[in-house]
């Protein structure tokens, strides 16, 4: 986007992004049960993406992204491998969410 701002081109892309995730909402109502998970992962690496574009992915984000691009299209020749994949995410992101928290009370606590 020539002779945008930074912030026009993030409002753009979050535009795209709601875009397809309004779309993908929309083709879940008659697409095979699995493309609803595909989608939404999809939109996940995607949000990554962005916030690497603003500098504000970690090193956790970014080798969650890494691990999406790479496993997502298992669900076109192996749905339960697609599903243990799922399951995989789930804990990843569980375990940064409970070591954030611990993080927080313990900061909590000191103040």
């Amino acid at each position: 986007m020539k002779g945008k701002t930074k912030k026009e081109e993030l409002r753009y892309d979050l535009l795209k992004l709601f875009c397809y995730m309004i779309t993908s909402a929309r083709g879940c109502v008659e697409e095979p049960k699995l493309y609803g998970p595909f989608r939404l992962i999809d939109s996940v690496e995607r949000i990554i993406t962005l916030l690497d574009n603003e500098g504000l992915a970690d090193d956790f984000l970014k080798r969650e992204r890494a691990k999406i691009e790479e496993n997502k299209e298992i669900l076109m020749q192996d749905e339960e491998g697609f599903i243990k994949f799922l399951d995989e995410l789930v804990i990843d992101f569980t375990k940064k969410l409970k070591e954030g928290a611990v993080k927080k009370q313990v900061t909590k606590g000191a103040g």
